[in-house]
């Protein structure tokens, strides 16, 4: 931090009273996170239109198929068949898959945005200034981000239709039903929407506590006190470091710093006394 900002804090410093140097609560995005969760959902959503519509009317025929010969006299006709109508699928989905992901490009600016603002709206409450600091690691942060979810979001029409192929395939091969494939398929379908959530939930949560440490520690922060979201959901090691002090440079061995954990909710409130206690 250069002097001209140091000097702001220092006489900042004289005309605060003792005692009123808790900053307020450091937020969490919940919003965003919910609207990136809309987004992937839509995604699989097209992607299971496509196959109800596209794919599944087409199986009763090709067991049908199946059934009718004789072992072996058994050709991969139906293989063809079906690889056919999965490659459909896969150039039919493939503009909502873009789409998606330059939603998710925006999403990690809302992101951002938002942190920036917590960040902001903390130095404002206890310094009572403004605090610009030099941000020279928030684009590859944004093209990480962005990088990252291009790849998970291209993964779940992939690992979906991978799933779907080979749900048909063993079931034509072992002479299932058209009931019992249809079974598996619905099952498989809700494989992917926990995976949709799970991708929303951890990638916002990983970028905005990325963010957070990268801005504290850009303001010379060394510690912060570890905030959990306060509801059942909270997993008991990460309760045990409710209320405690950490350091940036030394992540709790068994949980990383908040946001690292997959799902982690929790968030890290910054320590600000020996940047109130300057000389």
């Amino acid at each position: 931090m250069d002097e001209v900002k140091l000097s702001k804090i220092r006489q900042r410093k004289l005309e605060t009273p003792k005692g009123k140097k808790r900053p307020p609560n450091w937020l969490y995005p919940n919003g965003i996170e919910r609207e990136y969760h809309r987004d992937l959902n839509s995604l699989v959503r097209e992607l299971k239109d496509l196959i109800k519509t596209v794919l599944i009317p087409e199986i009763p025929s090709m067991l049908d198929e199946v059934e009718g010969k004789m072992p072996n006299d058994r050709a991969d006709d139906y293989l063809s068949r079906l690889n056919s109508l999965i490659i459909y699928i896969r150039k039919a989905i493939q503009n909502k898959v873009e789409n998606t992901i330059r939603d998710a490009e925006q999403v990690s600016v809302q992101i951002n945005r938002f942190n920036k603002n917590q960040f902001e709206k903390i130095n404002n409450s206890i310094f009572g200034i403004d605090i610009f600091i030099g941000e020279p690691w928030l684009g590859d942060q944004l093209k990480l981000f962005a990088a990252q979810n291009a790849t998970l979001i291209k993964s779940l029409p992939d690992q979906e239709l991978e799933r779907v192929s080979g749900i048909i395939e063993r079931g034509l091969q072992e002479g299932k039903r058209f009931t019992e494939v249809s079974k598996e398929l619905q099952k498989s379908f809700g494989i992917s929407r926990r995976r949709a959530t799970l991708i929303a939930r951890d990638q916002t949560k990983k970028l905005n506590s990325s963010l957070t440490m990268l801005r504290q520690k850009e303001l010379g922060v060394e510690e912060y006190i570890w905030q959990t979201s306060g509801d059942e959901r909270v997993r008991p090691t990460h309760r045990a470091n409710d209320g405690k002090k950490f350091r940036w440079d030394t992540p709790p061995k068994t949980t990383g710093h908040p946001g690292n954990d997959v799902n982690c909710r929790c968030i890290a409130r910054p320590v600000l006394d020996k940047l109130l206690d300057l000389g």
